[in-house]
């Protein structure tokens, strides 16, 4: 699954940096706040098109939504299926391991730089 995988590079990046003591902890908190802004980013998107309205009108409505997200995160990937999805990546070949290592380095940067296009986007003007 897409989400696993994701987690599992998540996780990987975790231990290199400074919460490395607790990445069960702060993964599910990346991947909850990376989903809910990707949401946010197309729910932002669809409507300056005009394809329904945007749902976040209130900071506190997007806070909570993260939130929500995070903690729905942390309930899926508890022991056991954390413990399962690093057993099951673990074991790829580096050739693999670096191509997914670029595709979720390139994941991360659009998502981010999608809030900017998103938030400039003017419709109707190319």
């Amino acid at each position: 699954m897409i989400l696993d995988y994701l987690y599992y590079k998540l996780y990987r990046a975790t231990l290199t940096g400074s919460l490395k003591d607790i990445p069960q902890y702060i993964t599910p908190i990346y991947l909850g706040g990376l989903i809910s802004a990707n949401f946010m980013i197309v729910n932002a998107f669809l409507a300056k098109i005009g394809i329904g309205t945007f749902l976040f009108k209130d900071p506190k409505q997007g806070a909570w939504f993260t939130a929500v997200m995070i903690i729905l995160a942390m309930l899926y990937y508890r022991k056991n299926k954390y413990t399962a999805v690093l057993n099951k990546y673990s074991h790829e070949s580096a050739k693999k391991r670096k191509r997914g290592n670029a595709i979720v380095a390139v994941y991360v940067v659009l998502s981010f730089l999608l809030i900017f296009s998103v938030a400039f986007f003017k419709p109707g003007k190319l």
